[in-house]
């Protein structure tokens, strides 16, 4: 991990983040606010996005560009969403044949995930009274 490393991930994750925002606010003024069409778009198209990159990486020219790959993955893709990254590693642990684990950890991950998040309302609640 050197500052170009580094870099090319923060640099990275602004755009994506940015991108996050601009897609997410188009779809809510298209749509409306009720169902959050914004996120799950962002997840669909982040998972997509992630897959295409690390197949390049593994079969083209862009796997010899460490940079870019961070760039694009670990920074523009996981500001974005980190979904993707989660998406990824699921479909990884299911061509490694590990389908045991890659059900724990996309269960474990969606359940605990969503209860942690109410563990953080319900935290911040309390300490607020």
């Amino acid at each position: 991990m050197g500052l170009k490393a580094i870099l090319a991930v923060a640099l990275g994750g602004g755009l994506g983040s940015a991108l996050r925002y601009v897609v997410n606010f188009l779809v809510v003024a298209r749509f409306g606010p009720g169902f959050p069409l914004g996120t799950l778009l962002i997840n669909i198209s982040g998972s997509l996005l992630i897959g295409v990159v690390a197949e390049l990486a593994t079969t083209s020219s862009l796997g010899t560009a460490p940079l870019l790959r961070l760039f694009l993955a670990v920074g523009v893709l996981g500001g974005y969403t980190t979904f993707s990254t989660f998406a990824l590693d699921t479909v990884t642990l299911v061509g490694d044949r590990a389908l045991g684990t890659a059900a724990m950890y996309a269960i474990g991950s969606v359940a605990i995930g969503v209860l942690a998040a109410f563990a953080g309302q319900v935290l911040v609640r309390l300490a607020i009274r």
